[in-house]
């Protein structure tokens, strides 16, 4: 049986509590007044007004909150565009003053770069994209720099210290006691490894999309290809300057920025793997070899000048008659450029291949692309080919390898002390070598480095070896359409590793941190994921041709 009170009809067994909360928030507070009076009524719509009031503003405070968040994620990615272009200024004005080798311009950059770094790990944090490889570099930076420090303290067992300091004590009367056998020096060139590692980190934290991380590479790019057309027009116009000095080394060949025509040419290399890079995506939009329509004039644009730029790298690289480098940029670009090639497939080799054999189809490009390489390599590297048949074996570094070596076995497990080369050389130094002049480098990297750090150098090589390569293998597996970029890195690593096997290229700060620069933006591109095309048209073409497209005039 149905109730009432007062007039209105009560549903069965229904909770007073249920018709109280049903007066509460109907919104219509006066219908409950023939049930609990006028005076109870009037204050339960009171109480629903107020209610209604502080719902409408935590709908505003919610609102205002996500408005705040967007505004911070605008101001942070501006941020960060702000901090990418300071840091490819400070990277290419790394290069030019001769490749950094002086202490003035070096503390300049170094204090600038360490002043990025600790402002970009404040605002932004810890990268998003490859966070492990940002730990593995870091604690490996660490244990290499507590093993530094380590070479320059008094040590307690005697069989660590260097044999240098028992003699001192026999002669002098004094010992330093320490595994190096120069600990000011050994502290000095920690900033040799400080400052490119700090540059690789720095990339990591700004890079941390994929457009963000292919403009700092563009920015590389055209600034190795603006670099090696210097190093051209000043090699023909005024062949004995070397910038605003007079040229003292290396008269008849082409050196850039640099003194060393070994380092200028290991840059080279690197800027043309770089330049074919963008000029393969321009071309691949421009001329319709995709799967989205063809591009527009900017691309087309782009496509010839990044093509004037790589072909003036290529031919300074020529004029720098080294072998090393020669044989490494073709060992690199054997490796990349064939797979670059590859990429040029769309609706025009659509209509390609119905006339052809898909296996024509697949490796006539990249035989085209081999071809081309060793065409232009057979014109205008007459140079350095003629002096590699002329000089054959006889090199005076094989002479100074054999005189490390001999180091190295008896100082293998503690080294000399980093830094150190220059001193500990000439105990080592046979008369084969010759007497005159002073042998600073070791003229391989990993030679010296062996020598100088001990046992603890290979350890480290090998797992830096083991972290890139896991950087590169994700990139190949889980980016699709910027796949190119993990096999750009495993070339420009081949090429660098390579060269500075036989010379001293990675040892120069300017091209160490132009290398470290490049290996962060393609690490970055690797350790993403595939971002969403958009919904417009146009750029859903663009991400098609190359993933996010960056003009050449945004930069």
């Amino acid at each position: 049986m149905i109730g009432t009170i007062r007039g209105k009809n009560l549903v069965p067994f229904k909770p007073i509590r249920t018709i109280l909360m049903e007066c509460v928030f109907s919104r219509r507070p006066h219908a409950c007044r023939p049930i609990l009076g006028w005076h109870a009524a009037s204050v339960l719509e009171r109480v629903a007004k107020l209610a209604e009031f502080l719902q409408r503003q935590a709908q505003r405070r919610r609102r205002g909150s996500r408005s705040f968040k967007v505004l911070a994620v605008v101001v942070t990615d501006r941020l960060k565009t702000i901090f990418a272009g300071l840091y490819c200024t400070l990277v290419l004005a790394a290069v030019i003053p001769f490749g950094l080798v002086d202490a003035t311009p070096f503390a300049a950059v170094a204090i600038c770069m360490f002043v990025l770094s600790v402002s970009a790990l404040l605002l932004f944090g810890e990268p998003r994209r490859g966070r492990w490889v940002f730990v593995w570099t870091l604690l490996l930076f660490i244990i290499t720099s507590a093993w530094v420090v380590i070479q320059t303290i008094h040590m307690p067992w005697p069989s660590l210290v260097n044999s240098i300091w028992k003699d001192a004590s026999t002669l002098a009367g004094a010992s330093r006691d320490t595994i190096s056998v120069a600990p000011a020096d050994t502290l000095a060139s920690l900033l040799e490894i400080a400052l490119p590692v700090m540059t690789f980190l720095t990339g990591l934290i700004i890079a941390d999309t994929d457009r963000r991380a292919r403009r700092i590479l563009m920015a590389l790019a055209i600034g190795a290809g603006i670099i090696s057309l210097f190093g051209l027009g000043q090699f023909l116009l005024f062949p004995k300057m070397l910038l605003t000095d007079s040229k003292r080394y290396y008269l008849d060949s082409l050196t850039a920025v640099f003194v060393n025509r070994n380092t200028a040419a290991t840059f080279l290399g690197l800027g043309f793997l770089l330049l074919a890079t963008f000029a393969s995506e321009k071309g691949r939009a421009y001329f319709g070899f995709s799967s989205a329509p063809s591009g527009s004039f900017n691309e087309g644009l782009g496509f010839w000048l990044f093509t004037l730029l790589c072909l003036s790298c290529l031919t300074a690289l020529m004029l720098t008659q080294s072998r090393a480098g020669l044989v490494v940029t073709g060992l690199g670009s054997v490796f990349y450029i064939p797979y670059l090639a590859s990429q040029w497939k769309g609706k025009r080799s659509r209509l390609f291949s119905q006339a052809t054999g898909s296996v024509t189809r697949r490796w006539l490009p990249a035989v085209g692309a081999i071809a081309l390489v060793l065409v232009f390599i057979a014109i205008f590297g007459g140079r350095a080919i003629l002096r590699a048949d002329q000089r054959g074996t006889d090199d005076g570094r094989f002479c100074i390898w054999s005189d490390t070596m001999h180091a190295i076995s008896q100082n293998w497990f503690q080294g000399t002390g980093f830094g150190t080369f220059r001193t500990v050389y000439s105990a080592y130094r046979t008369p084969d070598c010759g007497i005159g002049g002073i042998v600073d480098r070791a003229h391989s990297a990993f030679l010296e480095g062996f020598l100088t750090l001990g046992i603890i150098f290979p350890v480290v090589a090998i797992l830096i070896s083991f972290v890139l390569i896991r950087a590169f293998w994700i990139g190949y597996r889980a980016r699709h359409r910027l796949r190119h970029y993990s096999i750009l890195g495993c070339s420009g690593v081949l090429l660098t590793a390579s060269h500075s096997a036989v010379d001293f290229s990675i040892q120069i700060p300017g091209f160490a941190i132009f290398f470290m620069a490049f290996l962060s933006a393609v690490i970055s591109i690797c350790c993403g994921r595939e971002e969403r095309v958009s919904k417009n048209s146009s750029d859903a073409s663009s991400a098609l041709r190359i993933g996010q497209p960056t003009e050449i005039f945004e930069i």
